[in-house]
């Protein structure tokens, strides 16, 4: 019998500026008769890493600019929460209202509807938005005010694979053990929310086994398996999303091959260009319109114009 295990660790403390991530986990996975094995992977939430790096900030001292106030208008957002937006540097790309379809969505997926009405009135969209380096964060530039104090938040790491390689070295030093980490942020799908891999080191997070011959000697049309956002989003049946109080799990029995080159920023974008990437798919969607009637035709289409400039 093949097994992976998923192993939450219970006993990680509130994490402060200046804390070493890496000593914590190796005390914590002892205390609790874990340890470190060779080819372990250590999962982490992008949050303890900004902890642990002082990227907080204090909503009172952020400087509202007009700019801010002109689109809080239109979308209803608070102009504090658009201008820490602007403040680190992300592009809006695209606005999602909480109200209407998604709204009751989200509601009647709630077992308090009150509650939930009432957020997504006060929160009232999100902000699909675009970093510097070019990766897409669906939920407010990655800024978060859960699980701190009112009116603190916690920034997004700046190199979430440069901190994955750094915590990653320094495990390897304090253990002695050959181990991958990987940062985990909650991130929007169109049905809800996931953890999703935002940061790696010491592991492929994308499989490279396309073409590979399947059991009755086929080449596989497949096996690009977003191996990283797997491991994330098992590993997210721990993290919680409320108090649940674990933020870092060891995935321990999964057979993979060290990598100490590949990592999410360079491998989960396409080399060619984001631009001819967008238009191929907005010009295929066209395309396939043309074989589609009614409102599903008009749909496609919309989604189409989404992708050609």
């Amino acid at each position: 019998m093949k097994k992976i295990e998923v192993l939450g660790l219970q006993t990680i403390p509130e994490i402060k500026a200046g804390d070493r991530l890496a000593q914590i986990i190796c005390d914590c996975a002892k205390s609790e008769n874990t340890g470190i094995n060779d080819k372990d992977i250590i999962v982490l939430t992008s949050k303890i890493v900004s902890k642990a790096l002082g990227l907080t900030r204090k909503k009172s001292d952020v400087k509202i600019s007009e700019k801010a106030l002109k689109i809080s208008k239109k979308t209803g957002k608070d102009p504090i929460w658009v201008q820490m937006i602007f403040d680190v540097g992300h592009q809006v790309v695209a606005v999602l209202p909480l109200g209407g379809v998604i709204g009751k969505y989200i509601v009647d997926g709630s077992t308090n509807t009150e509650t939930t009405q009432k957020l997504c009135d006060n929160e009232k969209c999100l902000f699909i938005t675009k970093s510097p380096s070019g990766s897409i964060h669906t939920c407010d530039a990655g800024i978060d005010g859960s699980n701190h104090p009112e009116g603190i938040v916690s920034l997004f790491p700046e190199n979430p694979d440069g901190e994955a390689l750094k915590i990653r070295k320094e495990i390897e030093k304090i253990s002695g053990r050959k181990i991958a980490v990987i940062l985990a942020d909650t991130e929007l799908t169109f049905y809800g929310t996931i953890d999703t891999a935002v940061g790696s080191s010491g592991i492929n997070p994308c499989s490279i086994m396309f073409g590979k011959k399947d059991k009755f000697g086929k080449p596989k049309f497949g096996g690009v398996d977003l191996v990283g956002q797997e491991i994330t989003a098992a590993s997210a049946l721990l993290f919680g999303q409320t108090d649940a109080g674990i933020p870092v799990t060891i995935i321990r029995g999964y057979d993979y091959q060290f990598d100490e080159k590949r990592n999410v920023s360079n491998t989960m974008r396409f080399s060619g260009g984001e631009k001819g990437v967008l238009q191929t798919v907005g010009e295929t969607m066209r395309l396939t319109s043309y074989a589609i009637n009614g409102l599903g035709k008009k749909f496609l289409l919309r989604i189409g114009s989404w992708f050609v400039r």
